[in-house]
C-alpha cells in the first residue's frame, strides 16, 4: 500500500508540474479576426464585380470627386498617382529599400520590396480573374485611358504595401529613437515621423486620385486597399518574427 500511494503521489505530482498550454493573446485573436474580415470583404467584393461590373454608386461617387474645381485639389489628386507610373514606379522600390537600409533596417528593406512585388503579382492575377472593365468615358471624365482591367487598383495596392510598410518601420524606429534623451535622438525622431506622415498621406490619397483621374471606380480603390492591407499585415508579421534562440 505505501508503494502504491507513493506511485499515485508521483503521478499526481507529474500532472501538477506539467505546464498549461499558453492561451492566445486577446490582441492576436483580434488581429486574426480583423484579417479574416478583410479577406472576406475582398472575396465578396471580387465576386460582386465579376458578376456585375457596374454600380450606380461608383458613378455617383466618381462624379462627385470630379465635380470639385479647385487648383490645389486638382494638382494634388492629379500628381499623387505619378509614383505608380513608369519610370517612377521602379524607383519607388529603390528609394524605399535605400531609405530603410540607410537607417539600418536591412531586414525591413528586403521585406518591403518582396511584399510589394508579390502584392503586385496577386493584383495582376485578381484583375484577370474578375476581368472588370475600366471606367467608361461616356459615364465619367477619363484623363488618360489606361489599359488592362480595373479591379483592384494596382496603384493602391502598390502604395499600401510599399509605402505603408515603410511608414510602419519608420514609426517603430521613431519610437525606439525617442527613448534617447540626446538632441540628435529627438531630431532623428522628428525626421522619421515626418517621412512616415508623408508616406501615410500618399497611401490615403492614392485611392481618391485614381478615381479622380477616371482610371478606376471607387470599388476598385476599395479592393486595392483591402488586398494591400492583407499583404501589409503579412509583411509586418514577417518583419517582426523573432528566430528562436538555441539553448546551450
Amino acid at each position: 500500500m505505501p508503494a502504491a500511494r507513493a506511485k499515485d503521489d508521483t503521478i499526481m505530482g507529474s500532472r501538477t508540474a506539467t505546464p498549461s498550454q499558453p492561451r492566445p493573446h486577446p490582441k492576436d485573436t483580434a488581429t486574426i479576426l480583423a484579417l479574416v474580415a478583410v479577406g472576406g470583404a475582398l472575396l465578396w467584393l471580387a465576386l460582386l464585380v465579376a458578376r456585375q461590373p457596374g454600380f450606380p454608386v461608383d458613378v455617383v461617387m466618381t462624379r462627385a470627386l470630379q465635380s470639385v474645381r479647385q487648383p490645389l485639389y486638382d494638382w494634388v489628386l492629379t500628381h499623387v498617382s505619378d509614383l505608380g507610373y513608369s519610370p517612377l514606379s521602379p524607383l519607388t522600390f529603390v528609394a524605399v529599400f535605400g531609405l530603410l537600409f540607410a537607417v539600418r533596417l536591412r531586414r525591413e528593406a528586403l521585406v518591403a520590396v518582396a511584399a510589394a512585388l508579390l502584392a503586385g503579382l496577386s493584383d495582376s492575377l485578381l484583375k484577370e480573374l474578375t476581368a472588370r472593365p475600366r471606367p467608361s468615358a461616356a459615364l465619367v471624365h477619363v484623363w488618360n485611358p489606361p489599359g488592362g482591367y480595373s479591379f483592384p487598383s494596382g496603384h493602391v495596392v502598390h502604395y499600401t504595401v510599399l509605402f505603408g510598410f515603410a511608414c510602419y518601420a519608420l514609426l517603430r524606429l521613431a519610437h525606439d529613437v525617442g527613448t534617447r534623451p540626446s538632441l540628435m535622438g529627438r531630431r532623428a525622431r522628428w525626421l522619421y515621423l515626418t517621412v512616415a506622415l508623408t508616406l501615410a498621406t500618399l497611401v490615403v490619397l492614392v485611392g481618391p486620385s485614381r478615381v479622380y483621374l477616371g482610371a478606376h471606380w471607387p470599388t476598385d480603390a476599395l479592393g486595392g486597399y483591402l488586398l494591400g492591407a492583407l499583404w501589409l499585415a503579412g509583411a509586418v508579421r514577417v518583419a517582426s518574427y523573432q528566430l528562436p534562440v538555441a539553448r546551450r
